[in-house]
């Protein structure tokens, strides 16, 4: 019987210089007799070395089978390091590739605001490349052309829209465009909210460039002298009509050395107002007493009817200068709106800086030839120079007023952003997602987004899609945001909402409440601050009601999914400055002071430095009330600042149990305390450090317990030679169940969800949890003693011993050690 065709070349010996070959061989089915005799006179001429047939599998995106080569082909193995690292880099580079066109699909779906169709994994997608790009590849183009199919139809669907409206040529040319370039979302947003006659910007044309080898003055003169020799080339700046022609002699008069009269001022400003369609009203001209020129208004460059919200009276001012003068006076920085015309003066190329604007000759002689929408066209020339505050407004109350409300907020904010050459509605349309129109982010966004730069600089292909890797624009927003944050309250209140709010914004007051508490420390009350805050971001702006009694809105604002990313750290910090509560139950300062020193609480305290002068104090026949408030604050102020003692000792843990447990329950008569424990365990701690330990995992188990009505606490020892193994468990609920899942936020290191030190620093040597999650999840952090015999019987002195795993201090003798291990689940773990 004759050898199978995959196993006869499977041993050849020279199947490594024919690539055909090897791709055969990987492939799941027999290979085709007809295709590999045609691969194989294809190189009957002479076969490839095993190296050129690796680097064009290579090539071919066959990484696996290169990856076998080098292990099975002996004529590559004295070169095979070279070779795996150039494998890695057409990997490394087929990696990013797929996460590149991955990202691309995802933007355009997001453009053209589509469901898209489930996404491929990225994760996926790049460990099959490191194998074979072939399979990758026909998977994206699948994917790609279900997103076309889905876009097209889209797209059919806006044209009807187009059709049905009866939109202008401008707009249907300009809506066109958008679909073309997949800005479904944009057009749909033209669409809904420019209706069919209002005025786009992109109606506006843009003025006609200029020449750089033609001489301004040149032209002017050309233009001016019917006798000069007409010059072709300058004839698409003859004036439209005779209100361009009388603007253009005016202008002429006013330039020549003897006609900068007060007379030349008041026909060239009177020109200009005709040419701008103002019923010009002579304003006075007045001498500037430096000589600098003159100094007077004109109407009309407001006069649109997209253009009047942006200027209330309409009326600008103008300062011709005199010949010679070289440059503008200083004095003109104080003034809001300013024009400058003169001999000679251009504008700085700084845009957005300038108080006062400069109307070049070369600026006015493109001005000229326009027939419609000249007060537009001017105001782009000059609103650029301008500080964007003269279009935006100092503040955002400025600029919601010029915004309007509704629809026309859209509109107006589109001529903004055009005039100040910011974009177009692509633009517009990624500040409202980024800002969720919210009009104090969209001001910051306005007046920081290119600071000292050409504002056109920063739009490459048209998009405003560098905002968000823009640090300094980010930073500028959340600073704007802390800064309506009146008190520490709302700081907390405002970054508890982000860290649990919805993509969509929603926000359950019920979640905010709980995550704060869950960072609170001791003496901070976090359910009045988050009350408090909730009341003055609401009264803001940056929470509104949502329709429910628990829930509240934030502004759909992208920028804040970026600060989300930063919440629980700012939440953390912003809880730490809270104040601390002056007024506590009882009402007493004094008897809440003692308070927490009482019969249970106190165990809290027993290492602290001065914890023996107080129970001295609290023992002795007659004290002096202000000595012993005095030492009580010095115990609780040293227990906060973590200056505790490390007495040495053992003690018989059966015996500290019991005595906790009955004070446990005095002070929680809902919770019943269940102790299981050998009455010959001894611990190399003393009695005092293991009280500190245990109140306070029995503390934070008999709260949970409390807070469901009552329950057990079960404390279990257990011989685990050579430890003692203590399970505290209770039948508490645990956290609640949407942070359960976020042990960083409730348990990060040296705290707890209850304050300060009462995490890490219990007691010198020890360490034990916070409360983790709900159900029968099991925790076993190590608090570790050695146990001892009993002492009457010749106890050994306690000694350091090594630490058992990261971050878990021993304290040790000869004998058993204990690991303190807790739980709560919603039964307790019986045993």
């Amino acid at each position: 019987m004759s050898m199978p065709l995959r196993d006869l070349l499977a041993d050849w010996t020279d199947r490594f210089r024919h690539q055909a070959v090897l791709v055969a061989l990987a492939a799941d089915t027999e290979p085709d007799p007809e295709q590999l005799a045609r691969a194989l006179l294809d190189t009957y001429h002479g076969p490839a070395t095993p190296t050129e047939v690796y680097h064009r599998l290579l090539e071919a995106g066959e990484f696996e089978l290169a990856d076998r080569m080098l292990t099975d082909c002996r004529e590559l193995r004295e070169d095979a390091a070279d070779l795996r690292q150039a494998l890695g880099g057409v990997r490394a580079v087929a990696g990013e590739a797929v996460r590149l066109k991955v990202g691309e699909l995802r933007r355009r779906a997001e453009d053209a605001d589509l469901t898209p169709p489930p996404e491929p994994d990225i994760d996926e997608l790049g460990e099959r490349a490191h194998l074979r790009t072939a399979p990758v590849a026909t998977r994206l183009e699948q994917y790609e052309r279900t997103l076309d199919r889905d876009i097209a139809i889209a797209v059919e669907t806006l044209r009807g829209s187009i059709r049905a409206d009866e939109r202008s040529p401008a707009q249907t040319a300009y809506v066109e465009d958008l679909l073309t370039a997949g800005q479904l979302r944009v057009a749909r947003a033209v669409l809904e909210r420019e209706p069919p006659g209002a005025l786009l910007p992109e109606a506006v044309p843009q003025l006609p460039a200029w020449r750089t080898a033609f001489d301004p003055e040149v032209v002017r003169q050309v233009l001016v002298d019917p006798s000069a020799p007409r010059v072709a080339e300058y004839r698409r700046w003859e004036p439209a009509d005779p209100d361009a022609r009388a603007l253009l002699d005016a202008y002429d008069d006013l330039m020549s050395e003897e006609g900068c009269t007060r007379q030349a001022v008041v026909v060239f400003t009177s020109a200009l107002g005709r040419f701008l369609g103002a019923s010009h009203r002579i304003g006075p001209v007045s001498d500037r007493p430096d000589g600098a020129g003159f100094m007077t208004s004109f109407d009309g460059l407001f006069a649109e009817d997209s253009l009047r919200h942006l200027h209330e009276t309409g009326r600008v001012d103008l300062f011709v200068a005199a010949p010679g003068q070289p440059g503008l006076p200083g004095d003109l920085a104080g003034l809001q709106q300013c024009v400058a015309v003169g001999r000679g003066l251009e504008p700085s190329g700084y845009l957005g800086g300038e108080p006062c604007a400069v109307l070049s000759t070369r600026d006015l002689l493109r001005l000229l030839p326009l027939t419609a929408h000249r007060p537009t066209a001017m105001l782009r020339l000059l609103a650029r120079q301008w500080p964007l505050t003269v279009l935006a407004g100092r503040s955002p109350k400025d600029l919601d007023r010029l915004l309007g409300s509704g629809e026309t907020r859209w509109r107006r904010l589109r001529w903004i952003v055009d005039l100040a050459g910011l974009g177009d509605a692509v633009v517009v349309d990624e500040m409202e997602s980024a800002t969720g129109f919210d009009t104090g982010l969209l001001h910051t966004m306005l007046h920081r987004a290119a600071p000292g730069q050409p504002r056109t600089a920063l739009l490459p292909g048209g998009r405003f899609a560098s905002w968000q890797g823009d640090t300094d624009l980010v930073r500028a927003m959340e600073e704007h945001l802390m800064s309506r944050c009146q008190d520490e309250a709302s700081l907390a209140t405002f970054w508890a909402a982000l860290y649990v709010a919805e993509p969509d914004g929603r926000v359950r007051m019920d979640d905010v409440r709980a995550v704060a508490s869950m960072v609170v420390v001791t003496g901070k009350d976090t359910a009045t601050a988050v009350a408090a805050g909730a009341a003055a971001l609401a009264a803001d702006g940056i929470l509104r009601p949502g329709g429910e009694d628990d829930l509240w809105l934030l502004p759909r604002a992208k920028v804040l999914g970026l600060l989300a990313r930063h919440a629980e750290e700012r939440l953390t910090h912003a809880v730490a400055r809270l104040p601390a509560v002056t007024a506590a139950e009882p009402a007493d300062a004094q008897s809440a002071l003692l308070a927490q020193l009482s019969d249970w609480h106190i165990n809290r305290h027993r290492l602290a430095p001065d914890f023996a002068a107080y129970q001295a104090l609290t023992g002795a026949a007659s004290t002096d009330s202000d000595e012993l408030l005095s030492t009580a604050r010095q115990v609780l102020a040293q227990t906060e600042a973590g200056d505790r003692l490390a007495p040495d000792g053992t003690s018989l843990l059966d015996q500290v149990l019991r005595e906790l447990a009955a004070e446990l329950s005095a002070a929680h008569a809902q919770v019943e305390v269940d102790i299981r424990c050998p009455a010959d365990a001894y611990a190399a701690l003393s009695a005092d450090a293991l009280r500190v330990v245990f109140y306070e995992i029995l503390e934070n188990a008999a709260e949970s317990v409390s807070s469901i009505g009552g329950g057990t606490v079960q404390v279990i020892v257990q011989i685990d030679e050579p430890d003692l193994v203590v399970d505290i468990l209770d039948s508490g609920k645990g956290l609640v169940g949407q942070f359960q899942d976020r042990p960083t936020l409730a348990f990060r290191k040296g705290r707890t969800t209850k304050g300060p030190d009462r995490g890490t620093r219990a007691a010198p040597g020890t360490q034990h949890p916070g409360r983790r999650g709900r159900g029968p999840r099991r925790n076993h952090p190590r608090s570790c003693w050695r146990r001892t015999p009993d002492p009457a019987r010749g106890a050994c002195t306690p000694r350091p011993s090594p630490t058992r795993g990261q971050g878990r201090p021993v304290t040790s003798t000869p004998g058993r050690g204990a690991r303190v291990r807790e739980s709560s689940s919603s039964r307790p773990e019986m045993r």
